[in-house]
């Protein structure tokens, strides 16, 4: 995954966490959006945590080569 579509989707996955997190904020306690704000956040986390697993690699392999 390139690093713009890296973005957007962090940025789609955001908006969408803090929709259904308002809705719970306001009290509005339907299990759909119980589900929906976690299955967002968890998605948001997956993405980023790939992402820096990603990068973590090739940080490790530049160090070893200029040893």
């Amino acid at each position: 995954m390139n690093k713009k579509t890296h973005i957007f989707l962090v940025i789609v996955l955001a908006i969408n966490t803090l929709r259904y997190g308002t809705y719970l904020m306001e009290g509005d306690t339907h299990i759909y959006y119980i589900i929906m704000f976690l299955i967002n956040l968890i998605a948001m986390l997956f993405v980023i945590v790939s992402r820096l697993n990603r990068k973590r690699p090739e940080t490790d392999s530049s160090i070893r080569e200029s040893r």
